[in-house]
């Protein structure tokens, strides 16, 4: 009598560790967003630093899109901690959009997984023996050709990917560097002042682009893959704001 033990792995579901690392990561912003609206409803006695560390908190919790969303809020003055005396609809709304952008964050997490991710093959067995549980086999990249694995074809969207999120970025360092008029001086004329705001951008945007690099197993040896991560997130990061700085 055969006896089968095990089953072929779900394609559609996440592994255990990341099925941990998304409600971690959702419980401790919402947390956050919780904390963080509490004490402007409620009029807690906070100290000033508090409430700007819980606003960086969000923002670096729910980076990379985070850094334009509160660029924004920044720039229309509706940003920052809550005031005393209660929550404002639109402070309301600013704060939930943190939440909006986590989820966001965490379905793209959940699609890198699963699209980086590849199955346990089955272990053939003999129908005449009885069936033993295989041992866990280590998924180890195929080196094809100077280092470089079968997983370079990931890069096909993870690069576009972190192009895309890269644009409002992008977007609000055009509007930090000089103005709505831009660096030629026409219409508005310039505006000075948030050129720091631009290169947080920059910087943020080649973050972005290096971890796409980096994040898809490639290259061998890893340094090898993080020289090039680093090297085309500063080029991806300066290219910007060349291209913002107009």
């Amino acid at each position: 009598m055969t006896m089968l033990i095990g089953s072929l792995p779900d394609n559609g579901s996440l592994p255990r560790w990341a099925r941990i690392a998304v409600v971690v990561y959702l419980s401790v912003t919402v947390g956050t967003v919780g904390v963080a609206l509490l004490a402007g409803s409620l009029d807690l006695d906070l100290d000033e630093t508090v409430r700007e560390w819980l606003m960086r908190s969000l923002v670096v919790l729910t980076l990379p899109v985070s850094a334009a969303y509160f660029a924004v809020g920044f720039l229309l003055d509706s940003s920052g901690p809550p005031a005393s005396g209660g929550l404002s609809p639109t402070a309301v709304i600013y704060y939930l959009g943190y939440l909006a952008l986590a989820v966001v964050n965490a379905t793209l997490f959940r699609w890198m997984v699963l699209s980086i991710r590849k199955p346990v093959p089955a272990a053939a067995t003999p129908a005449a023996m009885p069936v033993a549980t295989p041992a866990a086999v280590p998924q180890v990249p195929v080196v094809s050709f100077h280092g470089v694995t079968r997983n370079v074809r990931n890069l096909w969207w993870t690069v576009p990917l972190a192009v895309l999120l890269s644009y409002p970025q992008w977007l609000v360092a055009g509007l930090a560097w000089c103005g709505i008029s831009g660096c030629s001086g026409g219409g508005f004329g310039v505006s000075t002042g948030t050129e720091w705001l631009a290169v947080t951008m920059s910087v943020v945007n080649g973050l972005i682009l290096a971890v796409a690099v980096f994040a898809v197993r490639w290259l061998y040896p890893t340094r090898k893959r993080a020289l090039i991560a680093l090297a085309a997130g500063t080029l991806f990061g300066l290219l910007g704001a060349a291209v913002t700085h107009g």
